[in-house]
């Protein structure tokens, strides 16, 4: 393996033991693990644990070996204390579990290094909370260990398959994903325009002759490119909305986020998985005809999707913090290799680019949700916006507005980690149907037709 670790240096982290992870996902490990972490007596170390299964057999298709963490009907693991691990008490951070050993981090290998990859479903991560990655690169390089030894680092070849049979040398690759985190860090430029810039990056690459431009070819048309498509994006107006085809499958496409079953799931009976299989179903319909208020997972309220459909691009444009937020979720997704290739279900780059350029939209209809769903759940003899402007002028409010329209920070730093709760564990955009809404959404210029529908331009 080459040794090299390339963290982002744009992203902070430190763990804020907030438990968030703790209720959330659905940890799996192997029987190895399963027999390491069995030599202790849980019960005479955890008086809370004994008697208590922490444990089950997965018995899944092609796990035949692996194992599950036990979790309450509220979806707290079972080692859960308040915020507090009691597996970390007796066993450090690295000798728990693999998933939560790794987490909020993953890794690449490739032909220039092992590059780190960020999940922003962590608060920590989303909120910017913390220091530097490139302080912490003694604890990244134990973590890799740890994924290396269990072989879960995925390798990248020499070549990148673009799309169907055409390749990118993996410099070639570098050089382009460079530049297009170069688009989503700029500062000059509002979000809206840094998007449109990178829909223009992959609209010239896929009609060039990728084949015919290579090497030190290919890094001077990349830079060529990015100047010349930096005045287009300027200068150009901006596409309108999509059709109402469009905007149905892009509704779709936001239900995608949707598909999230934490390891509560695995301990409700038949009649109670199949009650949580209807109720995502008829999310599902609702989402399709936008229509209906369904109470979606980690919302303050119901969320009146009519309402959400009817904000979309109006308000005041986003402030530098939100901006700046969602700059970093993508361009975070780009640098760790999480859009395409084995991280991201063998998706070839071009769609995988269309899938993140379309999340960007998600995380704007989200934040909109969470606006809505705020105001759905509002008491009766709540502040009115005049009041509560005055409340938040004179500092008695919480939350920090995200520019001139009802929509937060907060609003947008939690829609950041939804639609990457489900991007980095949820196997939905392996399906087929998935792929094929991803491909259809890709034709000419749909896909930023409907992610820049969701921002005031």
């Amino acid at each position: 393996m080459n040794e090299s670790l390339h963290a982002p240096g744009f992203v902070n982290y430190a763990c804020q033991l907030c438990g968030w992870c703790c209720h959330q996902y659905d940890i799996s490990f192997s029987k190895a693990d399963f027999e390491r972490l069995s030599k202790l007596d849980w019960g005479r170390l955890e008086p809370a644990l004994a008697g208590k299964e922490w444990a089950a057999p997965l018995r899944e298709f092609g796990n035949p070996d692996s194992y599950r963490l036990r979790y309450a009907a509220d979806g707290a693991c079972v080692f859960l204390d308040g915020n507090q691990c009691r597996m970390h008490k007796h066993v450090g951070e690295f000798g728990k579990t693999l998933g939560c050993s790794a987490y909020p981090f993953t890794f690449a290998e490739t032909p220039s290094g092992v590059y780190t990859g960020c999940r922003f479903s962590c608060k920590a991560m989303a909120y910017g909370l913390g220091e530097p990655l490139a302080r912490r690169m003694d604890c990244l390089q134990k973590q890799l260990a740890l994924c290396v030894e269990a072989g879960r680092v995925p390798r990248y070849g020499n070549n990148v398959v673009w799309d169907g049979r055409r390749t990118l040398p993996w410099t070639d690759y570098l050089a382009l994903e460079e530049a297009l985190i170069r688009v989503l860090l700029r500062d000059d430029l509002p979000l809206p325009r840094r998007l449109f810039l990178m829909h223009k990056f992959m609209e010239v690459i896929h009609e060039a002759k990728l084949d015919r431009v290579r090497g030190p070819k290919f890094r001077e048309f990349i830079g060529i490119l990015e100047n010349g498509l930096l005045l287009e994006a300027e200068a150009e107006p901006l596409p309108g909305d999509g059709n109402w085809l469009s905007r149905m499958m892009f509704r779709q496409f936001c239900f995608l986020f949707q598909r999230r079953q934490g390891g509560s799931y695995r301990e409700m009976n038949l009649l109670g998985k199949a009650g949580a299989r209807l109720r995502t179903f008829w999310t599902g319909v609702q989402f399709t005809f936008g229509a209906g208020a369904p109470l979606l997972a980690a919302m303050p309220g119901p969320a009146p999707l009519a309402e959400v459909a009817a904000a979309a691009g109006k308000g005041g444009t986003l402030g530098v913090e939100a901006e700046t937020a969602i700059s970093r979720f993508l361009a975070a997704k780009l640098y760790g290799k999480q859009h395409f290739g084995k991280l991201f279900f063998n998706y070839p780059l071009r769609p995988g680019l269309e899938f993140l350029l379309l999340s960007a939209g998600a995380v704007m209809w989200y934040a909109r949700a969470r606006t809505a769903a705020r105001r759905s759940s509002q008491p009766a003899d709540s502040p009115t916006p005049a009041e509560a402007a005055e409340l938040r002028r004179a500092g008695a409010a919480e939350l920090r507005r995200a520019g001139d329209s009802e929509t937060t920070l907060e609003d947008v730093l939690e829609a950041i980690r939804y639609v990457d709760f489900c991007y980095g564990f949820s196997a939905a955009p392996a399906l087929s149907i998935e792929r094929l809404r991803i491909r259809a959404l890709s034709h000419g210029d749909t896909a930023i037709r409907l992610v820049l529908a969701q921002y005031a331009k």
